[in-house]
């Protein structure tokens, strides 16, 4: 058995001890009052009160059942998990004082009841483990005992006093019924106190296992990390190695073979001006055929989106991909409609746009991020901004600094700004 349900039951066995005890002593007010009517000591009962009994079997049925009400209201609030539970919980205390009020605050136990309420609808770890959260508990507990104790209420107000009702019973019995309502009184107490204790240690519980949760998590965090960094340095390596073979292959066997071509150029130029033009002109074809090699390689570095759609297009669809994210929104402000860009700057603009939404999610953890896409007579601007933690101070790493780099090839700039968020400002010329 859980903790908490632990808890759960001694709070309900703590609101049955409080249901006998009070109805325990309004039936005594109902029964004595009948005893003294029935032994004519009526007159001596109201010589000794300093106010006039009431109705006490009206009494009886309207304390039964507004306890009826106080166990469906508490019963209310712990079965739901909406925001009413506080309205609720007022609820819950204004019963009990109308009860404790109109028992004639015979039974203190009900302060107990209350106090139960409260803690129990309190689940902020830090707060119950503040020591001055529990100072604070313990003064106003004890003052409130004072206060509901009948002896020291009767200095106050008025109110007709059981024990003055008891005393009109034989000696036997009034000691007996004494008895019966401390026993029932310290009953409440044992189980008050138990019932704190063990929602308390259901609460530490719930801490420590909450904060090894989060250690766990922060553990987990940390190898994730280092397999992004790791994963993002076989692919960086795997790319060179890549692009190492596409120039052996492609531009390397070219380059030799312009080199051969002109040694020979050179030795013919003299002998043969005819066989020298032919092997000119048989370099061209191999230069024309090195620059469409190249262009080949350079987009197989192209995303593939852009093979297929237009820059508007493929930024969408990169930025649908995230649609997964229910804490993400990318509002995307395009004014670039009439633009025609060269593929190279296509592939820079993409790719910037890329890099920009990942460090948002990952590093700023991001929930909104504003990309605005504008241009003026000379320059063409994005603005990249989110709302994530930013960076007062910022330095480059791979990813900053792949960004700078590929925007030096289309001759653009950066700046960032890592207050309120993080701001991206990039600018480059437009071409004529």
């Amino acid at each position: 058995m859980s903790r908490l349900t632990k808890a759960t039951y001694v709070y309900w066995l703590l609101v049955m001890v409080n249901f006998i005890s009070v109805m325990f002593d309004v039936s005594l007010y109902l029964l004595i009052t009948s005893y003294i009517s029935k032994k004519n000591l009526s007159l001596y009962l109201l010589q000794q009160l300093q106010v006039m009994p009431g109705n006490f079997r009206l009494l009886f049925w309207v304390v039964f059942v507004l306890f009826g009400c106080l166990v469906t209201v508490i019963y209310l609030r712990r079965t739901s998990t909406n925001k009413k539970t506080n309205k609720l919980l007022w609820l819950e205390l204004l019963l009990i004082v109308l009860i404790f009020w109109l028992t004639k605050a015979t039974y203190g136990g009900l302060v107990f009841l209350a106090f139960a309420d409260i803690f129990f609808s309190t689940d902020d770890f830090h707060t119950i483990s503040n020591k001055f959260y529990w100072l604070i508990f313990i003064i106003v507990a004890s003052v409130c005992l004072l206060v509901s104790n009948s002896n020291f209420l009767a200095t106050l107000i008025s109110l007709p006093s059981l024990e003055i009702y008891i005393s009109f019973l034989p000696s036997h019995v009034a000691t007996l019924l004494s008895l019966m309502r401390l026993f029932l009184f310290i009953i409440s107490i044992v189980i008050f106190t138990l019932a704190l204790f063990t929602y308390v240690v259901y609460i530490t519980n719930e801490k420590r296992n909450i904060e090894e949760e989060l250690r766990m998590a922060d553990h987990a965090n940390v190898e994730l990390q280092h397999y992004i960094s790791v994963a993002e340095e076989n692919a960086e390596l795997r790319e060179r190695k890549r692009i190492s073979r596409e120039i052996h292959d492609t531009l390397g066997h070219a380059l030799t073979g312009i080199s051969a071509g002109i040694d020979a150029v050179l030795v013919l130029i003299d002998m043969d001006k005819d066989s020298a033009k032919e092997q000119l002109r048989n370099l061209s074809e191999v230069v024309r055929q090195g620059i469409v090699d190249v262009r080949k390689s350079l987009n197989k570095m192209r995303p593939g989106a852009l093979e297929k759609l237009s820059l508007y297009d493929s930024i969408v669809d990169m930025i649908s991909r995230y649609d997964n994210i229910p804490t993400l929104t990318i509002d995307l402000d395009f004014q670039w409609q009439s633009v025609d860009l060269e593929k190279t700057t296509e592939n820079v603009v993409f790719r910037i746009i890329e890099e920009s939404i990942t460090n948002s999610i990952r590093h700023g953890h991001a929930e909104k991020i504003w990309i605005r896409m504008t241009k003026d007579d000379k320059y063409y601007y994005i603005e990249i901004h989110d709302n994530g933690k930013g960076s007062p101070t910022i330095k480059p790493g791979f990813g900053l600094t792949q960004m700078q780099e590929r925007l030096a090839i289309i001759g653009g700039t950066v700046t960032y700004q890592g207050d309120h968020g993080f701001t991206t400002k990039i600018k480059f010329i437009i071409k004529n």
